[in-house]
């Protein structure tokens, strides 16, 4: 099994290198950042993501399951991307740009739209994800993004 960090800084990188969405974030490609789990520094994730900065999209891995690819065992890392969207004069595009970008936007470095590009190397693309919103402790919305990687094989 590879370490999920490697999946969650990829794929951070990754998504740093289309500009539509670094542009969509404000410009500052350090929008896009990784929470790791790390004590005493970042023991809480409902802490991380109330005090995510509007606009910003932090990437968190939530845990990995084993699962079955091709009639094979094999292990499914959850990536999951929060996102809070940037003020906006037409109201309701932000989420639904910022979701397309992280479907159909195409870093510099691998010329394909994210859905096709492989993030790590000992992983499959990514299985098309959803977009659902939620609510944090203070009762504001942000939208998160599940993402699954089915490693190839068993490192």
């Amino acid at each position: 099994m590879i370490d999920p960090s490697e999946i969650v800084n990829n794929l951070v990188a990754m998504l740093r290198d289309i500009p539509d969405l670094v542009t969509e974030l404000g410009g500052d490609p350090a929008r896009v950042y990784a929470y790791h789990d790390s004590y005493p520094k970042n023991i809480s994730l409902v802490h991380a993501i109330h005090n995510m900065p509007a606009p910003s999209m932090m990437a968190v891995w939530q845990g990995t399951a084993p699962g079955a690819f091709g009639g094979i065992d094999v292990w499914k890392h959850q990536i999951t991307l929060f996102l809070r969207a940037k003020p906006e004069a037409t109201a309701g595009t932000a989420y639904y740009r910022l979701f397309r970008l992280i479907t159909k936007g195409i870093p510099t470095t691998a010329g394909i739209a994210m859905e096709n590009a492989t993030v790590h190397p000992s992983c499959h693309a990514m299985d098309l994800p959803q977009i659902q919103r939620q609510t944090d402790a203070e009762a504001l919305d942000y939208f998160e993004v599940p993402l699954s990687f089915t490693e190839i094989g068993d490192d």
